[in-house]
């Protein structure tokens, strides 16, 4: 029996687009909280980061589902929305303070 390549070819799709889904969405937390980290703590250290990192972008999801669904506002926003409204600064400041660094040296 010959197996059709469109329903394989559909799966694989669907498992794309999922997984970059999935990677906008950890992207839009991961990349700020980490920058934050880097200008905080000074260190590049992995040891050090990765934990970090981990808890501050549990803090930083949870403040951002907060900020979306604050009291006194009818429905809720969405909290991709709100993630890229913090987060997008935080990545811009260090990407010119890098910038700078580069251009002192």
């Amino acid at each position: 029996m010959k197996r059709s390549v469109i329903p394989n070819m559909l799966i694989i799709t669907a498992l794309i687009m999922v997984l970059f889904l999935l990677n906008v969405a950890l992207g839009s937390v991961s990349i700020p909280t980490r920058a934050a980290w880097n200008i905080l703590l000074g260190a590049s250290d992995h040891r050090i980061l990765t934990p970090a990192c981990v808890l501050m972008g549990a803090l930083f999801a949870l403040a951002c589902s907060l900020i979306a669904r604050m009291p006194g506002i009818e429905g809720a926003l969405p909290v991709n929305s709100v993630t890229a409204l913090v987060g997008a600064p935080i990545a811009i400041s260090v990407l010119f303070r890098r910038r700078k660094e580069d251009t002192a040296e």
